[in-house]
C-alpha cells in the first residue's frame, strides 16, 4: 500500500522498540528516516485545501481529517470507486471532477486534472546538465597511467593523426643526430640532410632497400636506438587503434524531456529513446534503469543546515527488450508503490529531488560485446500535463516501419492527475 515506513536508523543498547507503522495508535516513528518520503509531513494538498478555501472551523476541520485514514490505490483515487465511497456525507462529495482525493501515507492529497502545467526549458539540455568536478589532494595514479587514460579518450582519427606526427618527429630527431656524424650516417659525408632522413624512414619502418648502409659504431648504435623507438611506437598506436575499433559504440537517442500524463487513466512519467543507428548497429539484451536522487535536509550539531544525498530506484513498467530496432517509450507508472505518488514537484519534498539518471545496458550483436551508456533529466526536464507525439508510421503496403528522430522530443497538451499545490511548504524549500 501507499504506507512504506522507511529503514530503520541503527540503533545501540537503547531505543531498539520503534514502531513499525506511521500511524501507530497516539505515536511517533523514531530514529532517523533515510527516505524522500519522510519528509512529506508537514501538511498536505488536501488539507491546506480544506482549511484556506473551504472555510471550514477548526472543529469541522479535525472531523474531516480524521474521518478516513485508510490508504486508497491510485486506482481508487483516480477513478473516483472506493477513494470517496466513505466520503459521500462530507465536504468532498461538493466538489465536482476533475478533482480527486485520497489518502496518502496517512495524509489527505487533492489531485487535479491538470494539462499544460510546465514548458520545455529555453536552454539544451546537455548545456544545463554540464557538471565538472575537480579531484584535488588525492592519491592519484602513476603518470604512466594517467597518459594512458589520457590517449583512451582519442578518437581513431585522432590516434592516426598523433601516429604520424610521432612517427615524423621520431624520424626527424634521429636524422639530426645521424647529420652531425661526420660520415652522415653511411661513411658518404656529401649526403644531404633529406637523403639522412630517407635512411631513417627505410629504417624504422625496417623497409631496407639497400641503397643505405650504416657505418660505424655510431651510426650503428643509433641504428639500434631507432629500431626499438619504432617497435615500441608502432606496437602502442596498434594496440591503441585496435582498442578503438572492437571496443562496442552504440549511439542510442533520448528524448530531450520528460513527459507526465495520464496512461489509461494513471499518471505515467514517461521518457523516449531509440538506436539511431538502425540496422546497422543493431542491439540486443537491452536492460533500462531509472533512478532519482535528491538531497535531505538535517541540522548537524552546529544548528547549521545541512544536505546530502540519496538515490533510489524507480520501477519501469517495461524496462527489457529483446531488441531495439525502432523508438522506444518507457514509462514509470506514478501509482501508490511509487515514491513520486502525492508529490507537487514545486514544493516540499518534491523540490529535493534534483536529477533523474537513465542508465542503459545493451549487447552490440556485431561484436557480441556489452556496453553501457547513461544520461540524465533535472526537474524542469518534466513537461508536466504533455505527451509525446507519434513518431513511428506504418506502411502496410511495403510492410516499413519508419521512426523519424527528428520528433523524439515532441509533445502535445495531455491532461494528468496531479497534486493540488498546497502552498504551505514554504518554510521547508
Amino acid at each position: 500500500m501507499v504506507n512504506r515506513p522507511p529503514p530503520r536508523a541503527a540503533s545501540g543498547g537503547q531505543g531498539g522498540d520503534e514502531s513499525s507503522s506511521p500511524r501507530a495508535m497516539g505515536g511517533t516513528r523514531r530514529g532517523l528516516e533515510w527516505s524522500l518520503r519522510s519528509l512529506h509531513k508537514i501538511d498536505t494538498s488536501a488539507q491546506h485545501f480544506i482549511k484556506h478555501d473551504l472555510d471550514l472551523n477548526d472543529a469541522e476541520f479535525a472531523d474531516e481529517r480524521d474521518r478516513d485514514l485508510s490508504d486508497h490505490t491510485a486506482y481508487e483515487i483516480f477513478k473516483g470507486n472506493d477513494a470517496n465511497k466513505n466520503t459521500n456525507n462530507s465536504v468532498w462529495a461538493t466538489l465536482s471532477a476533475p478533482l480527486r482525493t485520497g489518502i496518502v501515507d496517512g495524509k489527505k492529497v487533492v489531485f487535479e486534472l491538470h494539462t499544460d502545467v510546465t514548458q520545455k526549458p529555453e536552454t539544451d539540455r546537455s548545456e544545463r546538465l554540464i557538471k565538472q568536478h575537480m579531484v584535488m589532494n588525492s592519491n592519484r595514479s602513476s603518470w604512466e597511467v594517467r597518459v594512458r587514460f589520457w590517449m583512451m579518450h582519442f578518437s581513431v582519427a585522432r590516434l592516426s593523426w598523433a601516429f604520424l606526427g610521432v612517427f615524423v618527429a621520431i624520424n626527424a630527431v634521429f636524422a639530426g643526430l645521424f647529420y652531425i656524424d661526420q660520415g652522415h650516417c653511411c661513411a658518404d659525408s656529401t649526403l644531404s640532410y633529406r637523403e639522412v632522413f630517407d635512411f631513417t624512414i627505410q629504417t624504422s619502418s625496417t623497409i631496407g632497400y639497400g641503397g643505405y648502409v650504416p657505418q660505424g659504431y655510431y651510426a650503428n648504435f643509433l641504428v639500434v636506438i631507432l629500431s626499438y623507438s619504432a617497435i615500441l611506437i608502432n606496437t602502442l598506436f596498434a594496440g591503441l587503434l585496435f582498442t578503438k575499433f572492437v571496443t562496442p559504440i552504440i549511439n542510442i537517442q533520448f528524448s530531450e524531456v520528460m513527459t507526465l500524463c495520464n496512461v489509461n487513466g494513471l499518471p505515467c512519467l514517461s521518457f523516449r529513446m531509440g538506436n539511431a543507428d538502425g540496422r546497422i548497429n543493431p542491439l540486443t539484451d537491452i536492460n533500462v534503469r531509472l533512478t532519482y536522487s535528491y538531497q535531505i535536509p538535517y541540522t548537524d550539531h552546529k544548528g547549521e543546515q545541512n544536505f546530502f544525498g540519496q538515490t533510489e530506484d524507480l520501477k519501469l513498467l517495461s524496462n527489457r527488450r529483446h531488441g531495439l530496432s525502432e523508438v522506444w517509450t518507457l514509462r514509470h507508472v506514478v501509482d501508490e508503490s511509487s515514491p513520486l505518488f502525492g508529490l507537487n514537484f514545486n514544493e516540499h519534498p518534491g523540490n529535493k529531488i534534483f536529477e533523474f539518471t537513465l542508465s542503459v545496458d545493451a549487447v552490440q550483436n556485431l561484436t557480441k560485446s556489452s556496453v553501457n551508456v547513461q544520461t540524465a533529466y533535472a526537474i524542469e526536464d518534466i513537461l508536466i500535463g504533455h505527451t509525446f507525439k507519434n513518431q513511428v508510421s506504418i506502411d502496410l503496403e511495403t510492410r516499413v516501419i519508419s521512426s523519424d528522430f527528428s520528433q523524439m522530443s515532441d509533445t502535445e497538451p495531455y491532461p494528468v492527475w496531479y497534486p493540488a499545490r498546497a502552498g504551505a511548504y514554504g518554510d521547508n524549500n
